[in-house]
């Protein structure tokens, strides 16, 4: 031991909670020896001189004087952290945080859209919950008996499925695959690894330019090149995330209402879940004349309470409703496409009429928020942008909006509230 050596003069100077001296004592100038050699207080020390700022810098376990070290950098220097024993898990997690690791988990990220495509393409997540083994799958769909078991093996290390050696099940995530799950991701999963995975091949050409490489990819804009493609499914994708709708009648209270008008409502999967939670509500549904006959079809049980307008929503809005919607329609525009809508909607509506806008909200600050990867989503494939609320309030007060509310939804989603001002 080191007792002339302060510990708290060490931890001050790698920037440490001192908090940390209560479970250490000073081995040397540059190591921590935990005085109680438990997994649970080693994981907390590390994630403490994590937090400080310190980065993982290797580890070993020892076996000839029985310690495992894991080593951190910081100002320069070089701290290890010692503990008796062999924790071995403890140690796996720590080698797993070193930098060069995380980088090369972030860069094959494209293996992992590619690996749940395939499933999605194979529907293997509909014939595993069958209960097929991965013989049956094969002789099923006609694959490759090893390929198979080594991309189920891959999709159980990413958490899509539950391994039991040459077992496979889903897991919670795994279920949102099947193509009769509610709210089923399949769609989408087969979207990603696609037209949108293509274009993202080409996201330098959008960061050059400040273009969509969706158009430079494909030749023709997003909605133009799905519209002249209806088997690709665009329009079912976009309903995938159907597990948000739900909420927006919770977040908001719409039994004054009479009459709502779904603005570029898709497939109309928002207006089914408003008529339905509403008995006595009137809906408009205002879209492209191409995916009016899909929407028709969505809302057929709701045919006697529906309106279909078809039309362009930069030149006019249906008028006469209580309630406006705008579901993730925003976000495929830059701010001045968005204020010609915003002011369409805005001279559509009478008083007291109010305007809810379903987006993903970027935070105002670091905090983690699935907005931020589909801010690049929408910079490559629409040109359009993912905003905060504060952008959105400058946005709606140029159209002559006061924002009333805003409330949070599920998958990072948020319901915006407005009326004129």
């Amino acid at each position: 031991m080191w007792p002339e050596l302060d510990i708290h003069g060490v931890l001050e100077t790698f920037g440490v909670d001192q908090g940390v001296a209560a479970y250490c004592v000073l081995e040397s100038p540059f190591a921590l020896s935990v005085t109680e050699p438990d997994s649970i207080i080693l994981l907390g020390l590390s994630t403490s001189l994590g937090n400080a700022g310190l980065t993982p810098d290797g580890g070993r376990y020892d076996a000839h004087v029985d310690r495992t070290v894991l080593s951190f950098r910081g100002s320069g220097r070089r701290l290890d952290l010692v503990a008796e024993g062999h924790h071995e898990s403890v140690l796996k997690q720590h080698l797993r945080r070193d930098p060069a690791y995380r980088l090369l988990e972030v860069m094959t990220g494209a293996w992992r859209t590619q690996a749940v495509a395939v499933a999605a393409s194979l529907r293997l997540a509909d014939h595993l919950a069958n209960g097929l083994s991965i013989e049956d799958i094969c002789a099923s769909v006609g694959l490759h008996l090893d390929s198979l078991r080594r991309l189920l093996r891959y999709l159980a290390s990413l958490g899509v499925l539950r391994a039991d050696g040459d077992t496979f099940a889903l897991t919670a995530v795994g279920e949102m695959l099947r193509t009769d799950a509610p709210n089923s991701l399949q769609p989408l999963a087969l979207l990603y690894g696609d037209s949108f995975y293509k274009s993202f091949g080409e996201l330098e050409h959008a960061v050059r330019t400040g273009r969509e490489s969706f158009e430079y990819v494909f030749g023709s804009h997003h909605f133009d090149y799905f519209a002249d493609r209806p088997s690709l499914g665009f329009t079912r994708a976009m309903a995938a995330a159907a597990s948000i709708f739900g909420r927006v009648t919770e977040a908001f209270d719409f039994t004054s209402a009479r009459h709502v008008v779904d603005v570029a409502g898709g497939s109309g999967e928002l207006l089914k879940h408003v008529l339905q939670a509403i008995p006595y509500l009137h809906g408009t549904l205002f879209e492209r004349h191409d995916v009016l006959p899909a929407a028709q079809a969505n809302l057929g049980e709701c045919l006697d309470r529906c309106s279909f307008v078809g039309g362009d929503f930069t030149t006019a809005v249906p008028v006469g409703g209580d309630v406006y919607l705008l579901s993730r329609v925003l976000h495929d525009w830059d701010d001045e496409q968005c204020l010609a809508i915003l002011k369409r909607c805005a001279s559509a509506m009478g008083p007291g009429a109010q305007l809810l806008v379903v987006e993903r909200l970027l935070p105002e600050d670091d905090s983690p928020s699935l907005a931020v990867a589909w801010d690049v989503h929408m910079l490559c494939n629409v040109g359009g942008r993912e905003r905060t609320l504060g952008h959105y309030r400058r946005l709606l007060a140029t159209a002559g909006f006061v924002v009333t509310s805003a409330a949070d939804l599920p998958l990072d989603f948020a319901l915006v509230t407005a009326r004129i001002g």
